[in-house]
């Protein structure tokens, strides 16, 4: 999946353009975020209305000044251009341009996460965080699932690979999954107050990952 995430890149996919060269071609960071809508059919009893039973999590609240769905998807895609610039290989799903029909979402962004040297969720407010956690939660228990993450998280012991993960999140995001980050896998939970400090943040963890795969114990992936 490595190689084949990093020769989609440079080719258009969809609504997503090719993305150019980067100095740090086999540095994968993957940047995860609620920008569209989560499918929760699967999760809903056979008898529910998808219509009234489904929450969004990805629409616009003039009170509170939360993010639509477009908005969420910009920044996402500025958080990415702004790490490619500083030579990080960063990616969306939608940049890879698997067809769903050949990998459904929640597999895809297992098997990115797998892939990616860092896995970066970006988690603005966005109403219902319902979505935030169903896919943050489906990826760290899929690809953090070992033999020490079993009973309680006082007694969980968590894999090397979470700290490849981070959470970032705007201060006023409340979700028990977030909540359950750092307790249970132990991976990096920050805050961030808008795109500029949301893309500091990922850079330095970034930054982070690699000298602790050329200078520290953590694996070098390619």
């Amino acid at each position: 999946m490595r190689q084949r995430i990093i020769d989609n890149l440079p080719r258009a996919a969809g609504d997503s353009a090719a993305l150019a060269p980067v100095r740090r071609e086999q540095f994968l960071v993957y940047l995860m975020g609620p920008y569209r809508t989560f499918d929760v059919d699967t999760l809903l009893p056979a008898d529910a209305d998808v219509e009234t039973d489904a929450p969004s999590f990805a629409t616009w609240d003039e009170t509170s000044g939360e993010y639509a769905e477009d908005e969420v998807l910009r920044l996402l895609q500025e958080t990415r251009d702004c790490l490619r610039d500083r030579g990080f290989n960063a990616f969306l799903a939608i940049d890879v341009g698997i067809p769903l029909d050949e990998m459904d979402a929640a597999t895809q962004s297992i098997a990115f996460a797998t892939a990616s040297n860092a896995t970066i969720f970006i988690a603005p407010q966005v109403g219902d965080n319902l979505g935030v956690g169903i896919e943050i939660g489906s990826v760290l228990e899929d690809i953090l699932s070992t033999a020490g993450m079993q009973g309680p998280a006082a007694d969980a012991t968590p894999p090397t690979r979470a700290r490849r993960i981070m959470v970032a999140t705007e201060p006023s995001v409340r979700s028990a999954m977030l909540g359950a980050v750092h307790a249970r896998w132990d991976a990096s939970v920050r805050t961030f107050t808008d795109a500029a400090d949301c893309c500091r943040l990922c850079a330095q963890f970034c930054t982070h990952i690699q000298n602790e795969e050329l200078y520290g114990s953590l694996d070098r992936l390619d």
